[in-house]
């Protein structure tokens, strides 16, 4: 078995960081390798040590701040560095723009060709603190908190300095009835979401071998049950995961507001997905809509193609501004929700259709004329790759995409294949969704080459 050896002067080295790199780490060179330290910062002159070696890299770990960088600050939690959820908290916001804005265009330029100027600057979170209203946290083996980064090791909190107020008054509520047997034992996910009105909600989700008999589940979770009718949450739980959560006390309307202006509501389903930003999906709706607003097509309006449409987060703000929207999702409760949003908010000129998103285009992409004027497109992290070979495969292709990203590096491929021979890059807006972390959002628009150009 090998051991690490011992933390002494003659195993440290020194490290003068240079810049951040996608998955948050500093980099640095030494001995002619660039060398990845966690928890670094621009500017920082470091003592480290090799982790991992590659013929091109060495994966370092931070031992001591010899000389630290202007930009480094004092993180809020009192556990950062050991949970896996945060990676920048030690960086000053501004700066986390910074680099976020050169990461995305350094990855999109790298691997798609997209040019520095193409790429817009970064819209930054209207706070960057307690702003998630919604988190998956971990509870099992009689602890409730995240898991250590690249590791299964549960970090057990107390709070989060991400997470909104409503939600860690929760957590601090119910973590200590979660954590006492038998329901120490039972445990596999706990999953906190709030909206902009109404009660916050708690979704209990168990291991598999956990049998779910009703009446047994209730007297078990009896004094869960008394916190939430006490304390006002709604009490959920979800069987196998997949959306289909039972109510078992409280009162529940979680609902967002996607448009500043508007009036408009949208209920969320229990575990149904939603932007954890809620005020910066603001921000990134109305950036949607803006663009599509500003496209000039037929005069006879604008139908727009929502793929991956939730429940109707984007395609009801779309259909309430600026024509006819088709919004798909493969997952059930999403788009009934999504039709109960567009009824509830009187909006009579958006369809929402359970289907695969490959399926349906496979179906609908045949014949000549194109198959909408405008596609939007809002992916999960891992991207779109079979939406973009079969556009680029047909003569129905759109006009006009817009693809919203959680992930540059599936962004990138994509842009690639679409960009090879149907598409030209407009522009790229990268969007903080997540600060002090490293994830980055960007909106890119995309526009059909002419058949000249092709």
């Amino acid at each position: 078995m090998k051991t690490r050896p011992p933390n002494t002067a003659a195993n440290q080295k020194h490290l003068k960081i240079e810049k951040l790199i996608y998955r948050g780490s500093g980099l640095g060179h030494h001995g002619g390798k660039a060398v990845f330290v966690p928890f670094s910062v621009p500017g920082d002159v470091v003592s480290w040590e090799t982790v991992r070696e590659k013929k091109r890299f060495i994966q370092g770990r931070l031992l001591d701040v010899l000389s630290p960088s202007p930009d480094r600050v004092e993180p809020l939690c009192p556990v950062f560095g050991r949970c896996g959820g945060c990676q920048w908290q030690h960086i000053n916001y501004g700066i986390q723009l910074h680099w976020k804005n050169i990461i995305a265009a350094e990855i999109l330029g790298k691997a798609a060709s997209v040019s520095a100027e193409q790429v817009a600057a970064i819209l930054p979170s209207p706070s960057p603190w307690h702003y998630r209203t919604r988190a998956r946290l971990v509870w099992e083996a009689g602890r409730v908190g995240f898991y250590q980064n690249k590791s299964h090791r549960i970090i057990p909190v107390d709070s989060c300095a991400l997470l909104d107020s409503q939600l860690n008054a929760v957590l601090s509520v119910i973590k200590d009835a979660l954590t006492v047997y038998p329901l120490a034992r039972m445990g596999k996910e706990l999953l906190l979401e709030v909206g902009e009105n109404g009660n916050p909600r708690v979704i209990l989700r168990f291991r598999p071998d956990v049998s779910l008999k009703m009446g047994t589940l209730q007297s078990t979770l009896r004094e869960v049950i008394s916190l939430a009718e006490r304390e006002g949450f709604s009490l959920w739980i979800d069987a196998n995961g997949n959306g289909s959560a039972i109510l078992l006390a409280g009162k529940d309307a979680v609902t967002l507001r996607p448009m500043e202006e508007a009036s408009l509501r949208l209920a969320v389903p229990p575990g149904g997905f939603l932007q954890a930003n809620l005020a910066q999906n603001r921000q990134l709706t109305a950036f949607v809509v803006k663009i599509i607003g500003e496209t000039v097509l037929s005069p006879n309006g604008k139908w727009v193609l929502d793929l991956y449409c939730g429940m109707g987060n984007l395609s009801l703000p779309i259909a309430l501004k600026n024509g006819w929207v088709t919004g798909i999702d493969s997952a059930p409760a999403s788009i009934r929700t999504a039709r109960e949003n567009a009824v509830a908010n009187g909006i009579h000129s958006a369809t929402f259709i359970c289907a695969d998103a490959g399926d349906f285009l496979r179906e609908h992409l045949q014949g000549g004329s194109p198959l909408c004027d405008i596609l939007v497109l809002d992916p999960p992290r891992t991207g779109a790759r079979e939406i973009a070979e079969l556009l680029t495969a047909s003569a129905r292709r759109p006009e006009t995409i817009i693809y919203v990203s959680c992930d540059p590096m599936t962004l990138a491929r994509d842009l690639k294949i679409l960009i090879g021979s149907a598409y030209d890059i407009l522009s790229v807006t990268p969007i903080d969704m997540f600060p002090h972390t490293f994830h980055i959002e960007t909106v890119t628009v995309l526009r059909r080459k002419t058949d000249k150009n092709i």
